[in-house]
């Protein structure tokens, strides 16, 4: 559909001048440069369908939901449509619409709502659920997305009406939310078919019929072998969210690479078990040549990821000698986790800059995995501006004095970058706890402190950390305090992950163990080295309660 198409579309099809002038007079009404890239296309195609730039601002839509729904696009996912005028806008060829199998209502229910539950009932899983029109269908969707019967890959929501339009988008954005689904929507009793097709073809366009990049080395190449398969390691966790968060995000990582098998396998509390996803992967039968790639969604590398990981992947072996299965990094303090970790940072304190940042990791029985948290701490610190300016410094604090040449004078130092107050702290095992950290910061002078926690996904750990800095809060009233997010289902670190599974599959990956427990004699820990790590059933009674 030419009429959802942007200027910057030129490079792959022709644009008609009209078009192209509808854009510039868009640019020049709308300002967009608050938006990431993807949102803001988003945003843009649902404008230009509608001539109403006032809707920009009720546009719900994350690099989250672009990344899904691209991603699905890509790997054929169907895409549901509650009714023919919704499908009809889309320029998708498998868009496709149920409602002419359902010739009659039933009773106290509506044609789009029975349509939308068969819909749902034959792709519990996987699929684009585009509803433009009728809140009826949307509410069938949140009923199934709440109680667990649903899966989508992406729900678009932007149902039009006085009864019933903004309140199913409301509670779909909360539903969804809770069960980690991505989602588009526009807020508000308008919607309509355009809306609901503008941006679906926005995403269209953004996927461009275009596979993600090839990975490389021992890659699938045409006629060549097949692409190593994938083994997500996750911990697991007791939290609803947490586990919804977590099967979100291993779902965007399989639809980034359809070409590549995916799979996740859990150390504790979800299934399937690791050594269950381990031996799936490898595959009945399958010979020499074969191979998996284990990448464990780890921020720092302890006892789940030195012990827990290899002693599966050791199994996994013994029972399939022809099969070949690899390792992956820890995805560690890498400058992707930082970028996402600032963005948690600078939204939590948009509108009123903070005195000091507290990072909260797990905490571990492992020096070397909470060294990796000060690294992580002082790296954010260094540079990025995250907190309040630093008072002027004193004659002698700038960087030189009290230093002299040796013909006299003082030595003349650039200023380093900017370093703020980030904390590092742990909410189990390992000390500084959260109060401490607090209260250091207190003691320095900061009045206002943001606690930011230093995890992947929801969790009953993330939990207690918000209670335990609204507890020291109450205890402190001259302090205020404020928690932010984790990180969360982000396409960042998706993309993080295929860069260590394209890590492997170039080479072997060798860990720094230059700071492990288990090699190296570190003041305190002596003892450790050469002996064998707990078992994982051991770990698992200390750790039981903390997911």
């Amino acid at each position: 559909m030419t009429e959802d198409r942007g200027p910057e579309d030129a490079g792959a099809t022709v644009v008609h001048p009209i078009e192209q002038e509808s854009y510039r007079i868009l640019a020049q009404r709308l300002d967009l440069s608050g938006r990431g890239p993807g949102p803001a296309t988003v945003v843009a195609r649902i404008v230009h369908a509608t001539a109403e730039p006032e809707l920009a601002g009720s546009v719900v839509v994350d690099e989250v939901a672009v990344a899904a729904g691209v991603a699905a696009l890509r790997g054929g996912a169907p895409i549901i449509c509650d009714v023919e005028m919704v499908r009809s806008g889309i320029s998708a060829p498998d868009a496709r619409c149920l409602l002419g199998e359902v010739p009659v209502a039933p009773p106290a229910g509506t044609r789009s709502a029975a349509a939308m539950e068969l819909a749902a009932e034959r792709h519990p899983e996987g699929a684009v659920f585009v509803v433009g029109c009728a809140p009826t269908a949307l509410e069938a969707l949140n009923r199934r997305i709440e109680d667990g019967r649903l899966r989508p890959a992406l729900v678009v929501g932007t149902p039009v009406g006085f009864v019933g339009a903004e309140a199913s988008k409301e509670r779909l954005l909360r539903v969804a939310g809770t069960a980690g689904v991505p989602v588009i929507a526009l807020r508000g009793e308008r919607g309509g078919a355009a809306v609901a097709a503008a941006a679906v073809n926005a995403l269209g366009r953004l996927a461009g019929g275009r596979t993600h990049p090839r990975t490389v080395g021992r890659v699938a190449d045409a006629g060549g072998p097949p692409a190593p398969a994938m083994v997500l390691i996750g911990h697991g966790t007791r939290s609803v969210q947490g586990e919804a968060e977590l099967r979100a995000f291993c779902r965007l990582v399989a639809a980034a690479r359809p070409e590549v098998p995916v799979s996740e396998g859990f150390i504790e509390f979800m299934a399937p078990t690791l050594p269950e996803a381990l031996e799936a992967a490898a595959g009945p039968g399958t010979g020499a040549g074969h191979s998996v790639i284990a990448v464990p969604l780890v921020l720092l590398g302890a006892g789940h990821m030195k012990d827990d990981g290899p002693v599966a992947l050791a199994h996994a072996r013994a029972r399939h000698p022809g099969v070949t299965f690899s390792y992956g990094r820890d995805l560690g303090v890498h400058p992707t986790v930082l970028e996402v970790v600032a963005q948690r940072v600078v939204e939590a304190v948009a509108h009123r800059p903070v005195d000091a940042v507290v990072l909260v990791g797990r905490g571990s029985s492992d020096p070397d995995a909470n060294a990796d948290l000060v690294k992580a701490a002082r790296l954010l610190a260094d540079g990025r501006r995250l907190t309040s300016p630093r008072p002027p410094a004193g004659p002698l604090d700038r960087p030189g004095a009290g230093l002299d040449r040796p013909g006299g004078g003082p030595v003349a130092e650039p200023p380093g970058p900017p370093l703020g107050m980030v904390e590092a702290c742990f909410v189990s095992l390992a000390a500084p706890d959260v109060a401490g950290a607090l209260t250091r910061c207190r003691l320095l002078g900061a009045r206002r402190i943001l606690v930011v926690p230093y995890f992947l996904f929801a969790g009953l750990l993330v939990d207690r950390i918000s209670d335990q800095a609204h507890a020291w809060a109450a205890a402190h009233d001259d302090t205020e305090v404020v928690v932010g997010g984790h990180m969360g289902v982000d396409p960042r670190l998706v993309e993080l992950v295929w860069h260590r599974y394209d890590e492997v599959a170039g080479g072997p990956v060798h860990m720094n163990c230059d700071g492990c427990l288990h090699r190296t004699p570190l003041p305190g820990y002596e003892s450790r080295v050469g002996v064998a790590p707990p078992t994982a059933t051991s770990r698992t009674s200390r750790t039981s309660r903390t997911r």
